[in-house]
């Protein structure tokens, strides 16, 4: 992708302005917030006086916004180059030090000695005597060796940084055992230079390679003994730089702790996986052969760890609670299966071993079988080499919770992965996807990712119905393996988070032996709306199967013609408590309250009651529509949030309840064995309850016949007369013909004059015993309403 220079961003600044000039407004909001765009990337890459024209630009869209309330929405397309690095460039501050990329200039010291400006790591409660001193003014350089180190050199000591001396003792393993440099060249300069005492470390960290800078200062106790990481006799200081350089990233040397796979991406850039030894989707065989096919190799390092609550001897060695050791060797001898472990916690007193390399067996090594490493160990924390995937793609995004009027779809990110495999390939292949969190504050325990990967959207479903139904992890890691058997096709992935207060970053990196691209298309605008509302006791109506469903909330939705295609993309969600089940229906309508839901004019829903949650997408050809928001019991209430995104414009409003802004009446009476007459049919008509309205000037007028009971197939009618006789000729308002509609029967809305009338509820079936309720609607008061006897 061609980067935009100064002159592009001024050329789209200027059509802008010309498109605004010529009432464009539209098109000149979408090239101004370009422009504003164009021009903050050019400011923090070369130029920074842009970033006063982006200000103009942004200015002059926000304009047009408030003369403009119906402008088109505007895609964000987050594939481009601006805003991929913007996302990198937010993620440098962590804990409060900046972290820049490796590829930024290395502002290197030219004094004799130098001293980072950052200060020193915290050592929190880890020693209270401790000193920071240069190594030089410590150890003799005579001592400095450069003899080559073993696993068991790299010795932990009063910090708690296991996984980390863990992980550099494997990667010494691997030097060792395939002559690599695994993280050896990740130390800059490797040697270093003590008269200056100024190292870089590269890591990959909040999705790329960055630059940690310290000073050869380290920790020493009163008696001139490392606090951290150290390598006895050898007396190499390399690890313990290393180390000084990850506590400074991770917030200190009293950091909470962590495990090698993630130590491992950020000092080697390896990918993480962490296998469950106690889950009960655990494979033991199939992750062994894995293993012992990759190891051997050299194409994965491990360790194992416990959990917080081991307290095992093997072979009179106890294992430590909450502890990682490092695996250095596997091995199938005689039809059984053995680990090798490595112990970094120094030996009391210390053994041979540190000073003799040649000596016997050492206790910090043991020896076990895998069957109990699966028994005794909570977690295999594995780093497989990168290279081993000819292909890799990488995306940076955001998750937006704070201060976001849709938290769920502010949690999510759905994203595309199309792959392509060649007519050679036989067996399925298998596609590993990574989603990272980026680090911020890595005090913060709260803060949960998650990701699901399916071949195709049909299958993964509601997005947010997916995320609500995810299993989070609190770590900055979660690994998927998926096997595509198909010639071409895609992968769907949404990356979900929960639990952060404020904007934070992710990386989602693709590896595999097949071609991937990510799917950059851009999904077409919405109009958005959004209206807050509360079930309460009066409008909580339940399902379609209560009587009371017609006085749940409802809209008018209005869509308006599509101009690229017959029918326009409708998504329709609500959010609420999560002890609040949610449905949302759509029916066929003129924007009116609708009494009875019938099966053919639902137009769509949301499917089965969710709690906290529902959603339907659909396609909607321009006209209108009536929402229907329900809970499913009439006593559930609480507050909901009803969205609507269309790719047309529309209109949504809520619909008033019947009878709303009228005086209401209601009538509570019952047909009894003298008046249960039936309908007109029956020829005694006029010995139906008989109620004798005076309304005493002309006024609008509405009526409802409900059951008190609900009963099944009990048909009903409301109809009015003019006093003084109950005339079925000369009736003049009725509920139409019988119906047994839940909601009972209702006179609609019409305008009366002032007088006497008469207003009968009838079965049609005589014999029907059954109490029932008259509400009376009018905007007059001081109707009065009695039942003739």
């Amino acid at each position: 992708m061609t980067s935009k220079t100064v002159a592009d961003a001024e050329n789209i600044y200027a059509r802008a302005a010309k498109l605004e000039i010529d009432k464009d407004w539209n098109n000149a909001f979408q090239l101004y917030l370009e422009a504003a765009d164009t021009f903050l990337h050019l400011s923090r890459t070369s130029n920074p006086g842009c970033k006063n024209n982006a200000a103009k630009a942004l200015e002059r869209a926000e304009k047009i916004k408030q003369h403009k309330r119906d402008l088109a929405p505007v895609s964000v397309d987050h594939f481009t180059q601006q805003h991929q690095y913007a996302v990198l460039k937010k993620s440098s501050l962590i804990n409060a030090y900046r972290i820049p990329l490796w590829t930024s200039n290395s502002q290197s010291s030219a004094s004799s000695t130098f001293h980072d400006p950052d200060g020193q790591p915290s050592l929190g409660s880890v020693s209270p005597s401790s000193i920071w001193k240069r190594p030089t003014d410590v150890i003799p350089a005579a001592s400095l060796s450069s003899l080559p180190l073993l696993p068991h050199d790299i010795i932990q000591n009063i910090v708690n940084d296991c996984s980390v001396c863990a992980s550099i003792a494997v990667c010494i393993q691997h030097h060792l055992h395939f002559n690599s440099t695994l993280l050896l060249s990740s130390l800059y300069p490797n040697n270093g230079d003590p008269s200056i005492g100024r190292y870089e470390l590269k890591v990959l960290v909040n999705g790329d390679f960055r630059r940690i800078v310290i000073d050869d200062c380290l920790p020493f106790d009163e008696h001139d003994k490392l606090l951290g990481i150290s390598t006895g006799p050898k007396n190499q200081l390399w690890p313990s730089f290393v180390e000084k350089a990850y506590m400074k990233l991770m917030g200190g040397y009293d950091f909470l702790g962590s495990n090698s796979a993630i130590d491992l991406h950020v000092l080697t850039g390896w990918i993480p996986e962490h296998v469950d030894l106690q889950s009960a989707s655990f494979e033991r065989e199939r992750t062994w052969s894995r293993i012992m096919t990759g190891f051997p190799r050299g194409d994965c390092v491990m360790t194992v760890g416990t959990n917080d609550k081991t307290a095992l001897k093997i072979h009179d060695v106890k294992l430590l609670p909450s502890h990682d050791y490092a695996v250095t060797g596997i091995r199938e001898s005689n039809d059984e299966r053995w680990v090798t472990l490595l112990d970094s916690r120094l030996c009391s007193p210390p053994c041979e071993c540190l000073t003799n390399s040649a000596s016997g067996s050492c206790p910090r090594v043991l020896d076990m079988r895998w069957d109990d490493i699966c028994a005794s160990f909570e977690g295999l924390y594995i780093s497989w080499d990168p290279n081993l995937f000819r292909d890799v793609n990488t995306f940076h995004g955001t998750w937006q919770p704070e201060n976001s009027e849709d938290l769920p779809r502010a949690s999510t990110h759905h994203l595309r992965l199309n792959y392509k495999q060649t007519t050679t390939q036989i067996n399925p292949s298998e596609v590993w996807i990574l989603l990272t969190r980026h680090l911020r504050d890595t005090r913060k325990t709260s803060e949960y990712i998650a990701l699901n990967v399916q071949e195709d959207d049909t299958i993964l479903g509601d997005f947010e119905h997916v995320a609500l139904n995810s299993n989070y992890t609190n770590s900055t890691h979660v690994l998927s393996r998926v096997k595509v058997d198909q010639r071409s096709g895609s992968l769907s992935l949404l990356a979900c988070c929960d639990g952060l207060s404020e904007e934070v970053g992710f990386t989602v990196t693709s590896y595999s032996s097949i071609a991937l691209s990510w799917d950059t298309e851009i999904p077409p605008p919405c109009y958005t709306r959004k209206i807050d509302g509360m079930l309460t006791s009066k409008n909580a109506g339940g399902n379609c199967t209560h009587p009371t469903y017609m006085v749940n909330p409802q809209y008018h939705l209005h869509v308006h013609d599509a101009s690229t295609s017959a029918k326009a993309q409708v998504t329709l969600t609500a959010h609420s408590a999560r002890d609040l089940s949610l449905n949302i229906t759509a029916v066929w309508s003129q924007g009116e309250r609708i009494a009875e839901l019938t099966q053919k004019e639902v137009v769509t829903h949301s499917g089965p009651y969710m709690y906290g949650h529902a959603r339907v997408a659909t396609h909607l050809a321009a006209g209108d529509y009536t929402v229907v928001l329900s809970a499913f019991e009439p006593d559930q209430t609480g507050k909901f949030t009803l969205k609507v995104e269309s790719t047309s414009r529309f209109e949504l409003k809520s619909i008033p309840q019947e009878g709303a802004g009228m005086y209401v009446k209601t009538v509570r009476g019952e047909w009894d064995s003298t008046t249960a007459v039936g309908g007109s049919r029956q020829k005694r008509y006029q010995h139906n309850p008989i109620y004798e309205l005076t309304i005493p000037c002309a006024s609008e007028f509405g009526a409802r016949l409900q059951l008190i009971d609900r009963a099944s197939g009990v048909s009903m009618n409301l109809s009015l007369f003019p006093s003084p006789s109950v005339n079925p000729q000369k009736c003049v308002a009725s509920s139409g013909p019988y119906s047994d509609a839940l909601s009972g029967v209702d006179i609609s809305r019409r305008s009366i004059a002032a007088g006497k009338y008469y207003l009968v509820p009838s079965t049609y079936h005589a014999g029907i015993l059954a109490q029932f309720r008259l509400i009376i609607y009018s905007t007059t008061s001081g109707i009065a309403v009695t039942l003739r006897s």
